[in-house]
């Protein structure tokens, strides 16, 4: 167990530095780079909710609940960093991303994060035959489209926190995503069947 929260905390970190990324540069590049903290989190075998989700037997399933709670840890640890390297940009993009899912109906990001789920579980795949297109497309791809990912958000929702942006009322937001990225992330393997 012990392990496995060290590798889960560090993938949430992982996601946070997709995220500083993310917010200090924007953009068509911001939402490249991002795709830097899932490569590491495949290369490293980091323990990661939307690169294990549709991998995971389902009978395994209840291991994504701590997986989620250490990933959130890993990226509120990493929203500190804000003040430290928070500028105008930074704070402008971190409340657009928070006022969208503030305006959103919890159905609506749990719709929008199937999306998320599926490119992220093509991701993994592709990686994992040596193929790493769907990883470096996928990414940007999800961001632009302006699809929430769970743990992403979790870091967003940390720094809005910290930075007295957001409030706790976020956490249904939260959990319509981790919902619907759950059901993205499976979606490949009840698709494509053996051939998965």
């Amino acid at each position: 167990m012990k392990e496995f929260s060290r590798y889960a905390i560090f993938a949430g970190m992982l996601i946070g530095v997709g995220g500083l990324t993310y917010l200090r540069i924007g953009g068509v590049v911001g939402a490249t780079l991002f795709a830097f903290g899932l490569l590491c989190i495949l290369l490293c075998k980091a323990q990661l909710f939307t690169s294990k989700a549709g991998f995971l037997p389902f009978k395994q399933s209840y291991m994504l609940l701590p997986m989620i709670l250490f990933n959130a840890l890993g990226c509120a640890l990493m929203a500190t960093m804000l003040f430290y390297i928070g500028n105008d940009r930074v704070t402008e993009g971190l409340q657009a991303i928070l006022t969208a899912r503030a305006t959103t109906p919890w159905h609506g990001i749990a719709l929008t994060s199937i999306g998320t789920g599926m490119i992220m579980t093509l991701a993994v795949y592709g990686v994992q035959r040596n193929n790493y297109l769907p990883l470096l497309f996928g990414v940007p791809v999800f961001i632009l489209c302006g699809l929430p990912h769970c743990m992403a958000d979790a870091f967003y929702y940390a720094a809005g926190i910290y930075a007295g942006m957001g409030s706790w009322s976020m956490l249904g937001s939260w959990s319509a995503a981790i919902v619907g990225n759950y059901i993205g992330c499976n979606i490949p393997r009840l698709v494509m069947q053996e051939k998965f």
